[in-house]
């Protein structure tokens, strides 16, 4: 695969399954598609475009940096990368 590397959002694997997040890995920039058909872009499970993507990305951002540390913290016990005592739990090396 000469001339494919990996990115922020993507890998050299085709719709490989994260088996910590179950999410997809999404395809190269050159092998996406560049526009949504149809008002429901998320149904059946059809992979958002690069600039979706990069849209979510963005409003995540923002939304974690209005968090309180409080707040963070909170979502990270929530998420079972920490214990409400402040240590990691097993899964992440705890």
């Amino acid at each position: 695969m000469k001339g494919k590397g990996s990115g922020l959002t993507y890998g050299v694997q085709r719709w490989m399954v994260c088996p910590a997040t179950g999410f997809r890995v999404e395809s190269p920039p050159s092998e996406m598609k560049t526009e949504t058909k149809g008002a429901k872009s998320r149904t059946n499970g059809s992979p958002l475009t690069r600039k979706e993507l990069l849209e979510a990305h963005e409003r995540a951002l923002k939304h974690v940096q209005k968090m309180t540390a409080q707040e963070g913290f909170e979502s990270l016990v929530r998420a079972g990368i920490y214990t409400r005592d402040g240590k990691l739990t097993t899964r992440y090396g705890g």
